[in-house]
């Protein structure tokens, strides 16, 4: 794998274009990581280093405001509590509509990970760090789904339901099947953050025609999650959840107090238990997905020192995207948790660029 493969895949996508936040996801990939390997110099030669630093310049110049600026926090639109029942089931979905009214809905549902529910995930309520009042501001019909047995949605009632990949994904399909039906659209753009990313790559392979564009935000492949505590073998259906539990994800160094508080508090709130069926799943059924079933726009977000979502790991699954519309982004000091870290704006940015494309 040479090192520029990804850089080379982004500027000849259908998603690449002109502008801030385009040199931003450009640029950030490879900031921060190895040098590159020896030989470079003769295998591209000067012209390509001198692209390159071209491009640092004008990213570190231009970009400034995103480092230590805060971005305005225009109003968005009041968050709607929906409900989709299946099988019995009451699906918790949290919408926040940024589309005007002669514009036609752009719609994006976020998927939330292992152990804590939508909302605090991606709607955290301080200063800038929420997903979707971004993703509202710029636009779009922003939805995200506590999976059942998370959040406000119902718990199983089956104990034989442990809530795993392929159950979550049925619920993720009633969801966009009532949304689609209710926005008056044919397709969706899918965000997954972790856990996330299984079941919407799951349900990318099984329904790509209803997908416009999939974000895979910390992905995992065939590694096991490093980063989670769980007895071998698994063998009850839900786990107690604790402060540090909610914390444990945030790099030091890289998040602001306030910020972790807030989240710890909100997210276990939401699930002082979470279920088990996901550790099953990355402990026994790894891989879920098959990148060559995956052919719409893809891009996948990873952070330099995450310990759960790893290169090694991902950059053979990227290899193997079904799809050239694909970007990946390796962005610099975060860790897992990088969406609610201080380099939120930065996530926030290379989503924006992904979504906002012409391809989509």
């Amino acid at each position: 794998m040479k090192w520029w493969a990804p850089i080379d895949d982004f500027i000849s996508s259908p998603s690449f274009g002109l502008g801030r936040r385009n040199l931003l996801a450009l640029a950030l990939p490879y900031e921060g990581t190895s040098v590159p390997e020896p030989g470079f110099r003769d295998k591209r030669g000067s012209a390509m280093k001198m692209f390159l630093l071209i491009l640092s310049t004008l990213f570190f110049a231009g970009c400034a405001t995103v480092r230590h600026e805060p971005l305005p926090v225009s109003p968005t639109a009041a968050g709607v509590e929906h409900w989709v029942v299946r099988d019995g089931l009451k699906i918790s979905l949290w919408e926040k509509n940024g589309t005007q009214p002669e514009a036609r809905p752009r719609v994006i549902l976020c998927v939330h990970g292992a152990t804590w529910a939508g909302r605090p995930d991606f709607d955290l309520q301080i200063r800038d760090y929420s997903l979707m009042d971004a993703l509202a501001r710029d636009g779009w019909d922003a939805w995200s789904i506590d999976i059942h047995g998370y959040g406000h949605s119902d718990r199983p009632t089956d104990s034989k339901d442990w809530v795993d990949t392929k159950s979550a994904e049925k619920d993720v399909a009633a969801a966009l099947e009532t949304i689609m039906k209710l926005r008056g659209v044919e397709q969706v753009a899918l965000l997954g953050w972790s856990w996330g990313t299984q079941i919407a790559g799951l349900y990318t392979m099984n329904q790509p025609d209803r997908v416009s564009k999939l974000i895979l935000y910390a992905p995992i492949w065939k590694s096991a999650m490093r980063g989670v505590d769980a007895p071998k073998p698994v063998t009850h259906g839900s786990r107690a959840n604790t402060d540090a539990n909610a914390r444990e994800d945030f790099v030091p160094g890289q998040y602001e107090q306030d910020v972790v508080d807030l989240y710890a508090h909100e997210a276990l709130a939401g699930n002082p238990r979470s279920p088990n069926g996901v550790l099953v799943d990355i402990r026994n059924k790894l891989p879920l997905l098959d990148p060559t079933r995956i052919r719409v726009p893809t891009l996948v977000i990873q952070a330099q020192h995450d310990p759960v979502s790893t290169l090694d790991d991902i950059l053979p699954f990227y290899e193997k995207l079904a799809t050239k519309d694909r970007a990946h982004v390796l962005l610099p000091a975060g860790g897992h948790a990088i969406m609610l870290e201080r380099s939120h704006r930065r996530f926030q940015a290379v989503v924006m660029q992904f979504l906002d494309s012409d391809a989509l």
